[in-house]
């Protein structure tokens, strides 16, 4: 062997044998370090767009406060909440919870559907007349049917939290759907949002939350549909001072994590996670009830035009939007009819319970 096929040999041993010495080096600062990691703090980064004075900010504040207070008794959780929308709009939170860039997030239905399109099948409009019913379908036929959805996307699914009744908004009033006829309307990524405002002919705007304000005041466009305490936290009622009470869907949102980090956390830490914000029971209430006051305000304000829909007109909007669901199922595909056909079922069963005067 020459000198120049030695130098090759060895060149070739060094090449083969460095990257085996980086990795052997590695493998083991790895397991050096597993006591240490061990004891880190659980890192919890939440996201979600709560503003401050809403409910949601308080029941954020809440979660954290409880982890806080577990921290005290031996856990060792570091939290930080990135509340005010700061990590981006819903669809991009929820990919950062997929990715694990953030661990938890609270969103609404219509923000969630953009990673969970069956979730567009809940906003079908007029499914449900009362709270009640929307209560008991949620919780007895909703949540095990989501659950494997969340799974499939890499979250976990929680629980329910409260959104409300969604209304038609405008700087015109949408009397009857008719009103609304080639109006500049907002809408979010849901399929149930843009079927909804395509029905009432409407020329339809996507966008985030944070751009709606904007585009009210350069005109880009004219309305959309909120719930109250949205309309009347975030400027919407300056903006677009007529608020028709449709009440034609219900969003009540999701409370998520993202399921590799949850499912390596401890079965103590994550009932702590899992318990740390307020029960769907307190928080619905406490939400229902900040929307009835506020309400109220914009009733009795001179700024603000608040229309309640008399008996035909409700048949008006029923009627204009009565094929909303089949044209939702067709767009989204995947398990959205046994969705569809489990909520109606859902529904049927409380209706049925309540008029044999059963207590659900």
């Amino acid at each position: 062997m020459n000198d120049r096929s030695k130098l090759k040999a060895i060149g070739g041993w060094v090449l083969f044998i460095i990257p085996m010495l980086f990795g052997l080096y590695f493998f083991l600062l790895s397991a050096s370090s597993t006591d240490v990691d061990n004891d880190a703090p659980v890192k919890l980064i939440a996201g979600a767009f709560a503003a401050p004075g809403t409910p949601w900010d308080a029941d954020w504040q809440i979660f954290n406060k409880n982890l806080m207070a577990a921290n005290e008794k031996g856990s060792n959780f570091d939290v930080e909440l990135l509340i005010r929308g700061e990590v981006g709009g819903e669809p991009i939170s929820m990919t950062n919870v997929r990715r694990n860039r953030i661990q938890f997030g609270g969103f609404t239905i219509g923000g969630g559907s953009a990673v969970i399109p069956e979730m567009s099948v809940l906003l079908s409009p007029y499914v449900f007349d009362s709270f009640e019913e929307v209560d008991y379908v949620m919780d007895n036929h909703m949540l095990d049917i989501f659950q494997p959805l969340f799974a499939e996307k890499g979250m976990v699914l929680l629980r329910w939290v409260e959104v409300g009744w969604a209304h038609m908004y405008g700087k015109e009033p949408f009397i009857l759907p008719e009103d609304a006829n080639g109006y500049r309307l907002r809408t979010q990524a849901s399929e149930a949002a843009q079927v909804m405002m395509l029905s009432l002919g409407g020329d339809i705007h996507q966008m985030e939350v944070g751009d709606v304000i904007p585009s009210l005041q350069t005109g880009l466009i004219q309305g959309g549909e909120t719930n109250v305490v949205i309309y009347s936290f975030t400027g919407l009622s300056s903006e677009a001072d007529h608020l028709v009470l449709t009440h034609h869907s219900y969003d009540s949102g999701v409370l998520v994590a993202n399921k590799e980090w949850y499912d390596s956390l401890t079965p103590a830490d994550q009932e702590l996670v899992r318990n740390a914000f307020p029960a769907s029971k307190k928080s619905r209430a406490s939400v229902r009830r900040m929307s009835d006051g506020l309400l109220a305000n914009l009733r009795n304000s001179n700024e603000i035009n608040v229309y309640d829909l008399d008996d035909n007109q409700k048949v008006a909007w029923k009627e204009a939007t009565k094929d909303n669901y089949k044209q939702i199922i067709a767009k989204i595909g995947g398990s959205s009819r046994e969705i569809y056909d489990a909520m109606i079922r859902g529904r049927e069963e409380y209706r049925t319970r309540v008029s044999n005067g059963e207590a659900p």
